[in-house]
């Protein structure tokens, strides 16, 4: 962990009431790099009971952030400077705003503020706001003290009972600075409440399931909060429960009503089809889940009923016949004790044939990678996968399952960026209660953010680092040679990956088979120390 030092008690500041705000709402680790402009946010720091992790770029501060948030179930907290700060934290942002991830990003401003002429100071952004509002939930300017409590509120509120996703809050340099009344820090608690749905509206929904012969049941991200209630439900209703890259874990592997396929799969939107009921929860029913290769493939002919906490999801994509505007665990629980139960749908039959058509669908080199992902998690059931966008995520998309929820996520859909697995495991271990994290990611990722190694290494955390090694973006190539396009930009050179990760005091080894892989993750989380693994993709696959 990073350490402290200058623990004195320091006099009452916008900067140091903020980090008192910080405490009273349990924030416990925040993500960034010190600049000369946000000084005054760390004034403070010390004597907070706040830990403080420095990744070496800011894009690591966001990743870290963002895995920190999705393995704890708290909001991730990042301090960034002006200008640069704030444009290299966009990515990750981005990244959270798709996958409906709490993030707040505080960072500071210059005193102009948003003005559109050009000063010449250091820093300078013309409008941050503008930058930070196209990925964020909202972002907000705090130009006077008093602001500070009802803003800190309303970013807090908005993770607990709005949708959730990133939250930009930015001060003024001198703000910062300048002496604070103790009143700014006296938390403001409003009781805040998503949306409910009307009785009628449920009544409606639990008389649709009732009648259903074959319902379905789609669970996205927003169920994340809701595996017990979504579980009770299905097994209620009898119903197969199809689970989004983001709902892995929510039914575990071992229920028989699990099916961890993208739709995709024509075996899995055949079963949409043949369905007369589908039941969406929490899910966008976008493209990066249902529809990957943009072939138009993926239909709903069934009655639709979509429940989301954010309204103006429920007649997106698809026109919901019944849409519930409320939160999904609410919204289970409720709509299990309305169902008659005791109708045998032959869901886990169903649930069976459905798995089994997926499986056939799959490439020899997909089934060797799950395989593979398998037999790591049966050695390690409590593991956690953090994956970048590289071959084994791609097959683990396709079909793969954990035990519970937030052990598989990855950055391969929504915006799909690159170098997130690293920083990110690194967040999801600070969050993980000692449990063991495995990074995924491709040696074009890792090279987007090999200085997180010296972020992953001052935490002192077990981080089994996975880098599948194919010499290049390999899944770029195949698409440029599907489309006889010229394979131009898509190899390059490699460095040598166990000297880079030594030179960071970490130790890196070079493997050729599954078994020695698998023994590596498992002795890198027993002797507590991390691991950098280098796999020829070739070598170990055939």
């Amino acid at each position: 962990m990073a350490a402290k030092s200058g623990n004195t008690t320091p006099e009452l500041t916008v900067g140091v009431a903020l980090i008192k705000l910080l405490e009273q709402y349990q924030v416990d680790h925040v993500f960034g790099i010190p600049g000369v402009h946000t000084i005054e946010l760390y004034r403070g720091l010390a004597a907070s009971a706040i830990q403080h992790h420095t990744p070496r770029h800011e894009q690591g501060a966001g990743f870290m952030a963002d895995g920190y948030a999705r393995v704890s179930g708290k909001a991730g907290v990042c301090f960034v400077i002006t200008g640069p700060g704030l444009t290299n934290i966009a990515t990750p942002m981005g990244q959270a705003l798709a996958d409906s991830i709490p993030m707040l990003v505080i960072s500071s401003v210059n005193d102009t503020l948003n003005t559109p002429h050009a000063r010449g100071m250091l820093h300078e952004m013309p409008n941050q706001l503008s930058l930070s509002s196209e990925v964020s939930r909202f972002s907000h300017t705090i130009s006077d003290a008093e602001e500070l409590p009802e803003a800190l509120a309303r970013a807090f509120g908005q993770f607990s009972s709005g949708r959730p996703g990133p939250v930009h809050l930015q001060l003024p340099v001198s703000l910062l600075g300048s002496a604070a009344d103790e009143k700014l820090t006296r938390q403001i608690n409003p009781q805040l409440m998503g949306p409910a749905a009307q009785p009628a509206v449920m009544e409606m929904a639990a008389a649709v399931l009732n009648r259903s012969k074959r319902p379905l049941i789609l669970a996205g991200g927003g169920t994340r909060h809701a595996s017990n209630e979504l579980q009770l439900l299905a097994t209620t209703l009898d119903a197969p429960v199809h689970l989004t890259i983001n709902a892995r874990g929510i039914l575990p592997f071992q229920h028989e009503l699990a099916v961890p396929a993208t739709c995709t799969l024509p075996s899995v939107r055949q079963a949409v089809l043949e369905s007369d009921v589908v039941l969406a929860m929490g899910t966008e029913l976008a493209a990066t889940d249902y529809d990957q290769y943009k072939n138009n493939g993926f239909r709903i002919e069934a009655e639709l009923i979509r429940c989301d906490i954010d309204t103006a999801q429920l007649n997106n994509n698809f026109m919901a016949d019944i849409g519930v505007p409320a939160d999904c665990k609410t919204t289970a629980s409720a709509l299990q004790q309305q169902l008659t139960g005791g109708v045998d749908r032959q869901g886990g039959a169903r649930t069976t044939q459905i798995m089994n058509a997926a499986r056939a669908e799959l490439t020899t080199e997909m089934k060797r990678h799950i395989q593979l992902l398998e037999e790591i998690r049966d050695r390690l059931p409590d593991c956690i996968f953090v994956g970048d966008s590289t071959q084994l995520i791609y097959s683990g998309n396709m079909i793969f399952n954990t035990a519970k929820p937030q052990q598989w996520f990855n950055s391969s859909t929504g915006f799909g960026t690159l170098g997130y697995a690293l920083p990110a495991a690194t967040g999801a271990a600070i969050a993980a209660d000692n449990k063991p994290v495995v990074c995924l990611i491709g040696d074009g990722g890792l090279q987007f953010v090999l200085g997180e190694l010296g972020a992953l290494k001052d935490t002192g955390l077990p981080v089994a680092i996975v880098v599948w090694c194919n010499n290049g973006y390999r899944e770029i190539k195949t698409s440029m040679e599907n489309a006889s396009v010229s394979t131009v930009g898509v190899e390059f050179t490699v460095p040598d990956f166990v000297a880079v990760a030594n030179a960071y005091g970490i130790k890196g080894v070079e493997i050729n088979s599954t078994g020695k892989l698998c023994e590596q993750i498992e002795s890198s989380y027993d002797s507590g120390e991390s691991v950098l693994i280098v796999v020829n993709e070739d070598e170990i696959m055939h």
